[in-house]
């Protein structure tokens, strides 16, 4: 049985913002029983003036911030491996915001992103459990470099009290400023961690995304579109430069995978044209049709900061009868865009209506469909998708998780066929490789994952 890693927490909001806080967690138990109105509008009052401070170092490491990442420039830090995998990685794990009983009646909230988990990936060994720093509950972002040794984390605050989860309260948590931590795993396992100041505050409101280049000198942030000015920043964590490339008011919103981002050399970023719907009534949910393509672009961060318009658009179109890639990774060569397409099916029945699909290889000069590979089918429309959840340089070299009737089966995906826990790219301890397709499969609800 795998040890229990001990908790952590993270550097919180400073002295300032906890002595709201706490002052706010006084006055809600002394007026819980008068109204619940009044514990909302405390805390929110008390988030307002929460931040993280630039620098700010968790107790007990010693690098300052800026040791924590590599030198500045592409290629420059530590080289990016692609002929393994990452030997670790780090996943959200669902948990409860607060659970109570009162009148026979039980109340209760949860979030996906209760805390995280760090694992070893050829063990499968539990190196830490983190939690959210104060007032944050929940963590919303990760990503890793990849050499899976340097993470960056973005974390949020719900609002939600007694049960109850008003409108007003989720534009509030929409609003609420986000909160974000950079990790390092030293060698010997020990963690080295630090709060994360960017240059721009983001609420969760912006649909912020956001990707680290392979060799942990940059991070590259994606927010806002959708009506509102779309943002792309590549920060160099080093030294706090940054570059940017904005759009004014697109109907999409730029979108940074977690991983499969970035090329290799650290030069050319994918970002998705994502559509982020809303549904003001049933009847426009209904109506609702997935897009008949999938838009990317490609974006030179060698290049000034400047419009989005200067990166080059490639238009992903299915294969006849599918629905448009989604899931998309490009190769660390940069030669091919990879995602997952699917056969639509009558929505008479959808808990037994059969799912196909397979992967589809684009290239990245043109936008044209290359081929496709593995075709699956799961025994229900809301069963498992196939996804990659890694590749070699130049795609020859793929994991991905294979749908097989109600599960998802990890493996590895070459020119020779689809090789379970077998292969040499996957743990070879068994609890290596059954705690990596736990979580890509979603266990625990780790919905979120650096892989």
């Amino acid at each position: 049985m795998t040890p229990a890693a001990p908790p952590i927490s993270p550097p919180g909001a400073g002295a300032h913002a906890q002595a709201l806080i706490q002052e706010a967690r006084r006055r809600q138990r002394r007026r819980y029983l008068v109204t619940g109105l009044a514990i909302v509008l405390l805390a929110a009052s008390a988030g307002v003036s929460a931040g993280v401070s630039a620098g700010a170092i968790w107790p007990g490491s010693s690098p300052s911030a800026r040791e924590l990442f590599p030198p500045p420039g592409v290629g420059r830090g530590a080289p990016a491996r692609y002929s393994a995998p990452a030997p670790y990685y780090a996943y959200t794990v669902g948990g409860t915001l607060f659970s109570y009983v009162t009148h026979g009646m039980q109340y209760g909230a949860s979030v996906d992103g209760r805390y995280l988990k760090i694992r070893a990936t050829g063990t499968g060994r539990l190196l830490a459990r983190i939690s959210p720093p104060e007032p944050c509950n929940s963590f919303r972002l990760l990503t890793s470099n990849a050499d899976g040794r340097l993470f960056v984390f973005g974390a949020m605050r719900y609002w939600h009290r007694g049960g109850r989860s008003w409108s007003w309260i989720g534009q509030r948590d929409r609003r609420t400023p986000m909160t974000f931590l950079a990790l390092r795993i030293a060698p010997g396992g020990h963690l080295q961690m630090a709060a994360l100041s960017l240059p721009e505050s983001l609420t969760p409101g912006q649909h912020p995304s956001i990707a680290l280049s392979p060799d942990g000198s940059r991070l590259a942030v994606a927010f806002g579109g959708s009506g509102q000015t779309a943002v792309v920043q590549v920060i160099t964590l080093a030294t706090g430069q940054v570059r940017q490339w904005t759009l004014p008011r697109p109907p999409w919103t730029p979108w940074l995978s977690r991983s499969g981002a970035w090329t290799s050399d650290g030069r050319i970023l994918t970002i998705l044209q994502a559509a982020f719907p809303r549904f003001g009534s049933a009847v426009a949910r209904l109506r609702y049709r997935p897009p008949l393509a999938t838009r990317v672009l490609l974006l030179d961060t060698a290049a000034p900061g400047a419009s989005l318009t200067s990166a080059r658009l490639l238009v992903l179109r299915p294969p006849a009868g599918k629905t448009a890639p989604g899931r998309l990774i490009i190769t660390p060569d940069g030669s091919k865009l990879i995602g997952s397409v699917e056969s639509p099916q009558p929505r008479a029945n959808p808990w037994t209506a059969p799912l196909t699909g397979q992967l589809a290889v684009y290239s990245t000069r043109t936008g044209a469909l290359l081929r496709t590979l593995a075709s699956w089918q799961s025994r229900t429309e809301f069963g498992p998708t196939e996804t990659v959840a890694w590749s070699n340089r130049n795609g020859s070299q793929l994991i991905i998780l294979r749908p097989s009737g109600r599960l998802n089966i990890l493996g590895v995906l070459t020119a020779q066929g689809f090789t379970a826990s077998a292969s040499q790219l996957l743990p070879r301890q068994p609890s290596g490789y059954q705690e990596l397709q736990l979580v890509l499969r979603g266990h625990d609800a780790g919905i979120s994952t650096t892989w």
